[in-house]
């Protein structure tokens, strides 16, 4: 009987070790983040498989609809690399009509979809003046911009400030004397706070999906008087909420001071500049220590849809390689002693702005009008999006009051409009104010 069911195993190991040489290769893992190809170039999805692959298995490779794209195939895995920026909402599929096993020479089809997430502007629309009698909120609220439709993310009396968190939003709300706090909310609408270093002020706030951090400016003592802080850059973990924030080190082992920051999108990197003006790389993880990449000017953001920096002396403005340390001028852009307001778009475009209007330049193009101020109205900022192909224009009626908020007070009445980066066509067009865009 034994013998029997000792054979019978033997019998069946066989069968499915035969079945298995004679399936063709499957996809195991996927390993890349396609929601990111809207807004950033040169992302790489990894479509791992459960056997070696011959190079023929590249012959039909394809993107649906079309996509420019490298692709290789690389052992066991499908490379494809995003080398422009695909459709926002979109449905795609990566299609291999015959994946072929480098060992065996079976057969199988890849089939892989994915959706692109829609594109979205969120703001903060205030309730009114700082000091109003009645307890109408204010909101932070997401537009969809592919289907027209609005959510309101977080509500609360006072907000001076928000970022979106990798499933929600963070706000700083402002009590009525002057005290704040940084409040949460998740995709399931789930409220919480955030303890800050001590009671001062908390300024430039942002956050990275990327990272898994938000971080802020602080000023004032810390909650146990140990220490003082001034323009400190803080992190903290919005996934571990008692956990207290942990002051950024900086180059010479100090907290680091700061007046401009900003996520690398894609990396777990920030990139600050210091107290002196020079530029410092950091791990918002806290695993690798800080790296110093010199005096290169003012730092102004981050070039939409790359993971480079923009930077602005009194000689140029130009655009640093995060990658290989490169600097290159952006050609005509206005240098960090022009009076005019400017943007940089590409490597080789940018924008300029008055109250009256935005204007589009390239060294090959004479320069464009891509958006005017309403009539009655002045524009007050404007911003690109991450991905490089909008630019909010926020306007504000003439003689609108300040609306008297401490800190990052604003015009009462905002609104802003949402153009095509190129094109200047109109998107849409939304009540409020500091889109997410605008840093």
């Amino acid at each position: 009987m034994a013998a029997t069911v000792v054979l019978a195993l033997i019998g069946a190991s066989v069968a499915m070790a035969t079945a298995a040489l004679d399936r063709g290769p499957r996809v195991r893992a996927v390993t890349g983040d396609a929601a990111l190809a809207v807004s950033q170039r040169d992302l790489t999805l990894t479509l791992r498989t459960d056997q070696p692959l011959d190079d023929s298995s590249l012959e039909g490779l394809r993107i649906e609809p079309e996509a420019p794209a490298d692709m290789e195939i690389d052992g066991a895995a499908v490379r494809v690399r995003f080398t422009g920026l695909l459709a926002f909402d979109t449905a795609y599929r990566i299609v291999a009509p015959e994946l072929r096993s480098r060992a065996t020479g079976a057969r199988s089809t890849l089939d892989y979809a994915f959706t692109t997430p829609p594109a979205t502007v969120t703001v903060l629309e205030r309730a009114g003046l700082f000091d109003r009698a009645d307890d109408t909120p204010d909101r932070v609220v997401r537009h969809d911009l592919s289907r027209g439709t609005e959510t309101t993310l977080l509500a609360a009396p006072r907000i001076q400030e928000y970022a979106g968190t990798p499933d929600g939003v963070v706000a700083l709300v402002v009590d009525g004397d002057g005290s704040a706090r940084l409040q949460t909310v998740d995709g399931a609408g789930v409220e919480g706070t955030l303890p800050t270093p001590g009671r001062g002020d908390v300024r430039l706030l942002r956050a990275s999906a990327d990272a898994g951090r938000i971080g802020y400016v602080f000023t004032g003592p810390a909650a146990d008087g140990t220490a003082e802080y001034t323009n400190a850059l803080f992190i903290a973990d919005p996934g571990a909420p008692d956990a207290a924030p942990r002051a950024v080190i900086g180059i010479d082992g100090l907290p680091l001071r700061t007046d401009a920051w900003f996520f690398v999108p894609g990396t777990s990197y920030l990139v600050a500049e210091s107290a002196d003006r020079s530029l410092v790389l950091v791990d918002a993880t806290g695993v690798a220590p800080p790296r110093a990449l010199g005096q290169l000017g003012d730092l102004r953001g981050i070039l939409p849809g790359t993971t480079s920096v923009v930077v602005s002396s009194d000689a140029a403005t130009s655009v640093l390689d995060l990658t290989n340390g490169s600097v290159d001028v952006v050609p005509g852009a206005p240098a960090a002693t022009s009076t005019l307001q400017s943007l940089v778009l590409t490597p080789d475009a940018f924008l300029t702005w008055d109250a009256s209007a935005v204007t589009r330049s390239t060294p090959e193009d004479a320069a464009s009008v891509l958006a005017t101020a309403p009539g009655g109205e002045r524009l007050q900022e404007v911003c690109v999006s991450a991905s490089g192909r909008h630019v909010a224009a926020g306007s504000v009626p003439d003689g609108a009051s300040i609306d008297g908020y401490p800190a990052r007070a604003d015009r009462v009445g905002r609104s802003t409009r949402i153009v095509d980066a190129e094109s200047g066509a109109v998107v849409a067009e939304v009540r409020g104010t500091r889109p997410d865009w605008c840093a």
